[in-house]
């Protein structure tokens, strides 16, 4: 089993640079890192591998991040070419740092922010399982169809650049299970894109919060992506979630982790993705969390 990594998700109001992030993740027990989107160009800018006490495995697109970078879903022409030259730069950061993988939020579907916004408050208010709700799902889903076709073809034109790329560079490409309904890829939207390209570079990334979330709204349910995606699984984000609140410390929530933890490989990259205002010692006990369940090594 891959040490477990540790996102610089937890470095924000805390580190300004990564050498004592990396040092202070190693005192935690981790044994890499994953360099999110957090990471700014001058963060990176003469700085070596050699200088951080971690090595880095993942970097998580964007990264660095300049700010602005458009969607790979983008279908403005400009949009869409500046989105695919920042994850073309991410992967030759991932390559340059060493790192095995880097993570891509494939995009989102143009689908009016208030949509999502009613599902989450009807789930909050206590109305999942009522007749309003249901009839708002479909009415959601109805309107997310209408609008995919042209956002999946502007991610497929961005992949076909970006998969060339990442198998010349040795680096594997993890599509990451989204927070939103209108993220892609959706469950059916990854097994038809992982269908066309190769598993040795495309696979998918599953984030346990994210895929929670979106079950929570009634999507997909997080154990189905891991029994069905075990084959081309890259990698985890590990947090939990507590209603519809994620990146909390595992064991903080309510995720099932002793019914998922058999549906995992165990080739699988772990990363921690826990909140930054957690203290060290709380950083830990999540590890160790894990550890327990058998998802990190329990070094």
């Amino acid at each position: 089993m891959p040490a477990a990594a540790l996102s610089t998700m937890w470095m924000q109001l805390r580190f300004d640079a990564l050498p004592p992030f990396a040092e202070a993740a190693a005192a935690l027990g981790f044994g890499a890192l994953e360099l999110s989107h957090v990471v700014t160009p001058a963060m990176l800018e003469h700085l070596s591998p050699a200088a951080l006490a971690l090595p880095v495995r993942v970097c998580h697109h964007p990264c660095p991040n300049p700010g602005g970078v458009p969607e790979l879903s983008a279908t403005d022409p400009d949009a869409h070419a500046r989105a695919v030259a920042a994850a073309c730069r991410t992967l030759h950061t991932a390559a340059e740092w060493g790192a095995h993988a880097v993570v891509v939020h494939a995009g989102i579907v143009p689908l009016d922010r208030r949509w999502e916004n009613a599902l989450r408050a009807r789930v909050l208010a206590g109305e999942r399982e009522t007749p309003a709700y249901t009839a708002l799902w479909a009415q959601v889903q109805q309107e997310r169809a209408r609008r995919a076709e042209t956002a999946l073809g502007a991610v497929r034109r961005a992949l076909d650049v970006l998969v060339p790329l990442a198998e010349r560079l040795g680096v594997r490409i993890g599509l990451e299970t989204g927070e939103w309904v209108a993220a892609i890829p959706s469950y059916a939207e990854a097994r038809a894109l992982l269908d066309d390209y190769p598993a040795a570079v495309l696979g998918l990334w599953v984030d346990t919060g994210h895929a929670t979330i979106v079950e929570r709204l009634g999507g997909t349910p997080l154990r189905h992506w891991l029994q069905t995606f075990a084959p081309r699984l890259v990698g985890m984000h590990y947090h939990d979630v507590h209603g519809l609140r994620d990146h909390l410390i595992p064991g903080r929530g309510t995720i099932a982790w002793g019914e998922i933890a058999s549906l995992i490989p165990a080739d699988a990259l772990p990363t921690c993705e826990f909140d930054w205002y957690y203290t060290p010692a709380e950083i830990a006990e999540g590890r160790a969390f894990l550890a327990r369940h058998g998802l990190v090594d329990g070094a």
